[in-house]
């Protein structure tokens, strides 16, 4: 461009800057443009926004400071963007629900206790029950993004899914903003309509999974060899199971499943720190002081991540996207009443949606207890039987194999265990079983005393083993020959 044309521009720059603020000084670089102005302060904000949008159409972007006592416009150009076509939201979308709907089945086969996750039943159920309520809260929480950026206009694209593997199917959506923020109170605006649209719907959806898993078929079940996933609920949920009880310790319906993931992904965007939701709405209540926040927040994810590793995850990713959030085009005005109880409400959202340890690894239990039925002492003859029954319970959170065996009898003795459903032609002296989760097993013990045996008094033990040796019990019977 030559020097005529760039006096032109910066004539014209400077004409429509002067229709909005008095200009008294004038200062040009090669980076941008600086008009020192003498603005009305009842009237700066409407018309920095007025100017905003006009020099936009020229692609040209108005950063207003005040420093020194001097208020200062500066003009940069916009950095040309290179978009792209909606195809990639709409496959990206597809993709996204295609592996939501796999870690869907995945939740009802453990739900359901048909574990082929293929299944056509677990396809459709996983789909219906957890993969479009995730995705529909979060397109909800993107979309009020999408439209809060529209009504400040801040030019934003369509919301980009992220696919993933089980057990979540997706690492969530995002928008890409193409412009900056205007001001403080767009970043306050924009940052809390996602999550306040999405705990919009988390809510109902919280309510209607607690339903289903009170009202299901499946309540307490094994959780099998590789144990299983416990979820600690959120303050909100909590609150909610005030509404809708569920037995303790019950299995979670895959939509609740679904509702606990919006109200984590809530939670974790409302952290104050860096570009997160929580982000935009501290940097525009507190101004650059936000940035002292963002620091307690990463140190705060660091301790905790001592108790649960994947804060340590997001403390990291945080750092790595930028802890200092970028200021928005006017800085300077102040932040108003409503803007203020919006942040209050922001924060008792996240205190209601965050909880410190938010999953935790249940081991297999193989646990059991044995009991007598009658007395565990007993008087015989030489030549006869004398025989205990027992009941084995399992006491565990899973299925277990047990084996039995009889110990500490005379050389010339004999003895054989055998289940209740069996005979004692299929005694044996050491017997295997399993027992299934909360089940019990009775057990007879037959202790065969010869013809030839003098009168003593013998004590004969029974020796009980789980699963691996996880755990193992010897119990003492009497037997008195006479």
């Amino acid at each position: 461009m030559g020097q005529a044309e760039t006096a032109a521009e910066i004539e014209a720059v400077k004409s429509i800057v002067g229709r909005h603020f008095p200009i008294y000084d004038v200062k040009v670089s090669q980076e941008s443009l600086a008009f020192y102005i003498s603005p009305d302060p009842a009237t700066l904000e409407d018309n920095f926004e007025k100017l905003r949008k006009e020099l936009g159409e020229r692609s040209l972007i108005p950063f207003i400071d005040y420093k020194s006592g001097e208020h200062i416009i500066r003009i940069a150009r916009k950095p040309e963007i290179k978009r792209r076509g909606v195809w990639i939201n709409w496959v990206l979308l597809a993709a996204t629900f295609a592996s939501t709907v796999v870690a869907g089945a995945y939740w009802w086969a453990s739900y359901s206790g048909n574990y082929d996750i293929f299944a056509g039943s677990n396809i459709l159920w996983g789909a219906v029950f957890f993969a479009i309520p995730l995705l529909a809260i979060l397109g909800t929480h993107e979309l009020c993004h999408y439209l809060m950026s529209k009504r400040h206009g801040v030019e934003a694209s369509l919301p980009f899914f992220i696919p993933s593997v089980p057990p979540l199917g997706t690492f969530g959506a995002f928008i890409s903003m193409r412009d900056l923020m205007p001001d403080r109170k767009a970043l306050v605006d924009v940052g809390v309509a996602g999550p306040l649209g999405g705990i919009l719907v988390t809510i109902p959806i919280a309510i209607l999974g607690l339903f289903l898993t009170s009202q299901g078929g499946v309540q307490q079940g094994s959780i099998g060899d590789a144990g299983a996933i416990g979820f600690i609920m959120q303050p909100l949920f909590e609150l909610l199971t005030y509404i809708i009880p569920i037995p303790s310790g019950v299995v979670m319906h895959p939509m609740a499943i679904a509702a606990w993931v919006g109200m984590l992904v809530t939670a974790i965007n409302l952290l104050p720190a860096g570009q997160l939701d929580g982000g935009h709405i501290a940097r525009g209540l507190l101004g650059e002081k936000a940035k002292y926040l963002g620091y307690v927040t990463i140190g705060g994810l660091f301790l905790m991540s001592f108790f649960y590793t994947g804060w340590l995850l997001f403390a990291v990713l945080i750092m790595f996207l930028g802890l200092r959030h970028p200021a928005p085009l006017n800085d300077i005005s102040r932040i108003d009443m409503k803007r203020k109880v919006i942040g209050v409400v922001a924060l008792i959202v996240l205190v209601a949606t965050f909880t410190p340890i938010p999953v935790t690894q249940i081991p297999p239990e193989y646990s059991f207890e044995i009991s007598a039925v009658g007395s565990n002492a007993t008087a015989v003859n030489p030549g006869e039987i004398a025989t205990f029954m027992m009941i084995v319970n399992n006491t565990g959170n899973t299925d277990i194999h047990m084996r039995l065996s009889v110990q500490n009898i005379l050389s010339d003795w004999s003895a054989g265990l055998y289940l209740s459903n069996q005979s004692s032609v299929n005694s044996t002296n050491t017997l295997e079983f399993n027992i299934l989760y909360r089940d019990s097993a009775n057990v007879t013990m037959e202790i065969h005393v010869p013809s030839t045996a003098s009168p003593t008094a013998r004590d004969v033990t029974l020796h009980a083993i789980s699963d691996n040796l996880y755990q193992e019990s010897n119990v003492e019977f009497s037997v008195r020959v006479s």
